[in-house]
């Protein structure tokens, strides 16, 4: 199993931030998308995300703690990655009442490609994410 983290600060409170993360259904923050089916609601449910040229990708919510501020799932098919067995989300954790910093952490096992590849792939795709909603944010203000 690989495991990476890609970090990184946002100016704005915790529970901003958060409250974007949270809302599973809804990752109209991250452009490039045909369009989103939801299937089910809550833990266990399936965001199918339907890009450009490719298959849809299946996101499963695993888990989702409020209180901790993170999330968790996988990607039981679809997944664009050279990765299996994949399992992510991002944590959200106040450094101060301004500002906070949000880890997305992924557990993987490379499929198709070396570990070095696999993993930065999947940290290229987290910094992404992690980019689009610091733009998303800065939107919102």
């Amino acid at each position: 199993m690989t495991e990476v983290v890609v970090s990184r600060e946002f100016t704005v409170p915790a529970d901003q931030v958060w409250a974007v993360l949270a809302n599973f259904g809804d990752i109209s923050w991250a452009p490039g998308m045909d369009r989103i089916e939801l299937i089910g609601e809550g833990v266990g449910m399936t965001r199918r995300i339907f890009m450009p040229e490719m298959e849809p990708i299946d996101e499963v919510l695993q888990s989702i703690d409020h209180q901790a501020r993170e999330l968790r799932y996988t990607i039981p098919h679809g997944n664009p990655m050279p990765v299996t067995d994949y399992l992510a989300g991002p944590r959200v954790t106040a450094i101060d009442d301004t500002r906070c910093r949000v880890d997305w952490f992924g557990e993987f096992v490379p499929a198709g490609a070396s570990e070095t590849e696999s993993a930065e792939a999947v940290k290229g795709i987290y910094a992404m994410m992690l980019q689009w909603l610091d733009e998303h944010l800065a939107q919102s203000a």
